[in-house]
C-alpha cells in the first residue's frame, strides 16, 4: 500500500479556520480545545478486501473532525431549514454552503466562533449582519435571515446566478470595455451611497464580491459590505480601484493597481482608456485623502457628465517612471559628514529637557492662561512638575479632608488627623496665608433627585456566590440613577451617531476623552468645579481627575461596581432573572430603550444590567482586580492604552456576558455602538 502523502495529514480548526499541527490538542492561534482522536486521520481497515474498498475520494482539509458547537455538514442534511446541497468555500468568518429552503437557493453561511472573539469584531459583526437585513436594493444580494443568537451564529443570503468580475476580469477581459466599466461605475456608486445611508462600508468591497448577472446588471455580495466608521472618501478610492482594475491590462490590475500600492504610489494613467476617465482616477485615487474627490456624489456627477468614449482621447502612452517593474526606486544616501543643522537641532532637545525638568513649562503651553513661567528645580519623584509643585512645602497628613471611618477586613480607617490615615484620594487642601483670615467655605451644590447618595461602604470587589470576603472601602459619592441621555449630551457636543436615534434613548458611539469634555462642560455650566483636567491635543491628550472637586465624571471601577451590586449578590444588578431588570438581547430585538423601563436594584439604579454598556474611569488591565494594591478608594492602574466598559448591552445574552462581573475594554479614543456611561459625584 502507498504511503500517504503527507499533505493529506494537515488540518484545520473549526473555530478559527487556522492550519493545526497533526498531533497538537489545542488550536495554538485561538486556543480551542480538540480531542487528539478528532484531528487524526482514521486508518482505513487492514482486514479490508480489494473488492469491498469504497471508490477513493479526493481527502478534504476538514474531514475527520468537529467542535462541540460546529459540525461539518453532508448533502442532503437540513440545518435550521434549510436542505444542503453542497460546500462552497470557507473564509476566515465561517463556512458556506449552497442550501435550498422554499424552492429559492440560498448561500447558507456558519459563522465561526472566533468571529465573536472580542468586543471589536464583536461589535463589528452584529452591528453588520442587523443592519444587511435592511439593505433592500435590488444591487445588493438579498438577505434571507441572520441568526446571531443561535449557536452556531449563521445567515443566509439569495443564491445570485452570475459571474463575478474577477472570473470575468481573469477569463474573458475583452468584455469589460469602458463603456460598461462605466456603467457598472455609476451602478456601484448608487448602491454604495444606499449602504452608507445604514451606517455600512464598501471599502473592502473586491472584484470577487461583485457579480455581473445575466443581463449584466451588477449585484454587490454581503461578504463586501461591513461595518466600519469609513471615511467617505475611502469609499470613492475603492470603487475607483474597481474601476482601474477593469480597464487596466491583465497583467497589472493585481499589481500597479491594486488598492495597497494605490495608496502609497502615484496613480499611472490606463493605456486604452480615455484621458477624462484617467484625470477622474487620479483625483480620486490620491496618495493623500485630503486631496481625492470629497464624496460619491461628486464621483458619480463626474462620471455622468463623461464624453461618449467614441471620439475622446484616449490614453496611447505608458508612463513607465513609475513602473521600474515594481521595484522601488534607488534611496539617496544621506552625507557622510554632519551638517550644522544637525547639531543646532541637538541643542535645541537639550534646551527643551532641560526646561522640562526645571521649569513649569508644561502647565504654561497646556495649562491655564495665567499661569507664568519659573524655576521649580530638577523634578524626578513625582508623576508630573504639577505633583511636585503641590507638595513642596506641605504636609501631605493635614487635617481638612475628612474621610468617613468603615470597617474593613484590615481594621478600622479612622479620620484623617496630623499623625492618621487619610483618604489616598483627595489632594491637601491649599495653606491659608499667615496674615489672612479664613476664607468662608461655600458648601457646594447638591446632586438633584435624579442621583443617589451611595454611603462609604465595603464590598468584596470582583466577587459574588460563597466568596464574602469585603476586600475594598469605598468613601461615600453620589451616581445617577439614569444613563446619559441622547438629549442631554447634546446639550454641551455635537450630536453623537447613536445606533438608535432618539432624545431619551441612552447615548452611545461617544469616546472616554469625549466624556471627559461633556462632564466638564455640565460642571462649568452649573458652577461646578470640573473634576477633569485635560491636557494636550487628539490621541496624546492626557486627564487627570480630582476627586476632590464637586464636579461631575464617570465613576471609577470599584464605584461603579459597588452601585450595581447594592449591597446584594445577584448574577445581575437587581435579580437573578435579567428580563426583570435589564435590556437585553433576549426582550430588546437589539434596539436601545428609554431608561427605567425595567426595575430599579436595591440603590433606585435603572439599568445597571443592560441597554448600553457603561465607559468607566479606570484603565483596563485584566488582573487588575486580582493584583489589588490599594485597597482604598482604588481608581485603577496608573497607566494603559484601553479604557474599561462594564454593565452589558442589548446585544448581550443571558449569561457571562451580561454578568454583574463582566469586563471589557475599548481604546478611550473611540466611540462604540451600545456603549454609553452614567455620571458621578464626589460630592
Amino acid at each position: 500500500m502507498a504511503k500517504e502523502p503527507e499533505d493529506t495529514k494537515v488540518r484545520y480548526c473549526l473555530n478559527c479556520g487556522e492550519k493545526i499541527p497533526e498531533k497538537a490538542k489545542f488550536c495554538p492561534f485561538c486556543g480551542e480545545n480538540v480531542a487528539l482522536e478528532e484531528l487524526q486521520t482514521p486508518e482505513p481497515n487492514k482486514e479490508e478486501t480489494p473488492e469491498a474498498k469504497p471508490e477513493e475520494e479526493t481527502p478534504s482539509p476538514f474531514q475527520g473532525f468537529s467542535d462541540k458547537n460546529f459540525t461539518l455538514l453532508d448533502p442532503g442534511e437540513t440545518f435550521q431549514g434549510y436542505k444542503i446541497l453542497r460546500m462552497m468555500n470557507k473564509d476566515k468568518e465561517g463556512i458556506k454552503y449552497i442550501a435550498e429552503k422554499d424552492g429559492k437557493e440560498h448561500v447558507l453561511k456558519i459563522f465561526f466562533k472566533s468571529s465573536f472573539h472580542n468586543m471589536d469584531t464583536l461589535f463589528g459583526m452584529q452591528m453588520r449582519l442587523s443592519r444587511l437585513n435592511h439593505l433592500t436594493d435590488a444591487s445588493i444580494a438579498k438577505v434571507a435571515e441572520v441568526k446571531q443568537s443561535h449557536t452556531p451564529a449563521y445567515m443566509a443570503v439569495e443564491y445570485v446566478h452570475g459571474v463575478s468580475l474577477a472570473e470575468i476580469k481573469k477569463y474573458n477581459p475583452e468584455r469589460l470595455n469602458e463603456e460598461l466599466v462605466r456603467d457598472i461605475a455609476l451602478k456601484l456608486i448608487k448602491t454604495a451611497m444606499l449602504v452608507r445611508k445604514h451606517g455600512l462600508s464598501i471599502n473592502k468591497l473586491q472584484l470577487s464580491s461583485i457579480m455581473l448577472k445575466d443581463d449584466s446588471e451588477p449585484v454587490i455580495l454581503s461578504s463586501g459590505i461591513n461595518y466600519h466608521d469609513q471615511d467617505e472618501r475611502d469609499d470613492v478610492f475603492t470603487i475607483a480601484a474597481i474601476i482601474a482594475q477593469l480597464l487596466s491590462q491583465n497583467i497589472l490590475y493585481k499589481s500597479i493597481y491594486s488598492p495597497d500600492r494605490l495608496k502609497t504610489n502615484k496613480f499611472v494613467k490606463i493605456v486604452g482608456v480615455s484621458m477624462a476617465l484617467n484625470k477622474i482616477l487620479a483625483e480620486s485615487l490620491h496618495r493623500n485623502i485630503t486631496q481625492r474627490l470629497s464624496t460619491l456624489d461628486k464621483l458619480q456627477n463626474a462620471i455622468s457628465k463623461l464624453e461618449p468614449v467614441e471620439g475622446s482621447e484616449i490614453c496611447t502612452v505608458q508612463d513607465t517612471s513609475f513602473l521600474d517593474n515594481g521595484k522601488p526606486e534607488q534611496a539617496i544616501m544621506p552625507k557622510a559628514a554632519i551638517e550644522p543643522g544637525f547639531w543646532i537641532l541637538i541643542g535645541i532637545v537639550i534646551v527643551l529637557m532641560i526646561l522640562l525638568f526645571t521649569t513649569n513649562i508644561y502647565q504654561v503651553v497646556f495649562g491655564a492662561e495665567e499661569e507664568k513661567l519659573q524655576y521649580t528645580g530638577f523634578v524626578w519623584g513625582a508623576d508630573t512638575i504639577e505633583d511636585s509643585l503641590s507638595t513642596q512645602g506641605k504636609d501631605l497628613q493635614q487635617p481638612g479632608n475628612d474621610f468617613d471611618p468603615v470597617m474593613t477586613s484590615y481594621g478600622e480607617l479612622k479620620s484623617s488627623t496630623l499623625d492618621e490615615r487619610q483618604d489616598p484620594r483627595r489632594l491637601p487642601a491649599a495653606p491659608q496665608p499667615k496674615d489672612s483670615s479664613p476664607a468662608p467655605v461655600i458648601k457646594p451644590a447638591q446632586p438633584g433627585k435624579d442621583f443617589v447618595r451611595i454611603d462609604p461602604s465595603t464590598f468584596g470587589f470582583g466577587r459574588l456566590g460563597e466568596n464574602l470576603a469585603h476586600n475594598v472601602s469605598l468613601s461615600g459619592f453620589y451616581i445617577s440613577k439614569y444613563e446619559v441621555t441622547q438629549g442631554d449630551w447634546s446639550r454641551f457636543m455635537k450630536p453623537a451617531n447613536a445606533t438608535n436615534f432618539g432624545e431619551d434613548l441612552p447615548v452611545d458611539n461617544v469616546s472616554w476623552f469625549d466624556i471627559a469634555i461633556f462632564c466638564n462642560g455640565l460642571s462649568e455650566a452649573e458652577g461646578l468645579t470640573p473634576a477633569y483636567r485635560i491636557r494636550g491635543l487628539g490621541a496624546s491628550r492626557v486627564v487627570s481627575c480630582d476627586f476632590n472637586a464637586n464636579g461631575y465624571r464617570l465613576p471609577t471601577e470599584a464605584e461603579w461596581e459597588l452601585a450595581a451590586k447594592a449591597g446584594k449578590l445577584y448574577n445581575y444588578s437587581g435579580s437573578n432573572d435579567p428580563a426583570d431588570v435589564a435590556w437585553y438581547r433576549d426582550n430588546s430585538a437589539g434596539k436601545l430603550r428609554k431608561p427605567a423601563g425595567k426595575a430599579a436594584n436595591d440603590f433606585g439604579l435603572y439599568d445597571m444590567t443592560g441597554n448600553v454598556s457603561e465607559w468607566v474611569w479606570d484603565w483596563y488591565d485584566a488582573n487588575y482586580i486580582n493584583n489589588l494594591t490599594t485597597f482604598i478608594n482604588p481608581t485603577g492602574p496608573e497607566a494603559g492604552i484601553q479604557k474599561t466598559i462594564r454593565g452589558g448591552s442589548v446585544m448581550n445574552s443571558e449569561g457571562r456576558n451580561l454578568n454583574i462581573l463582566w469586563r471589557e475594554r475599548g481604546d478611550p479614543n473611540k466611540g462604540y455602538q451600545f456603549v454609553g456611561f452614567r455620571l458621578a459625584r464626589s460630592k
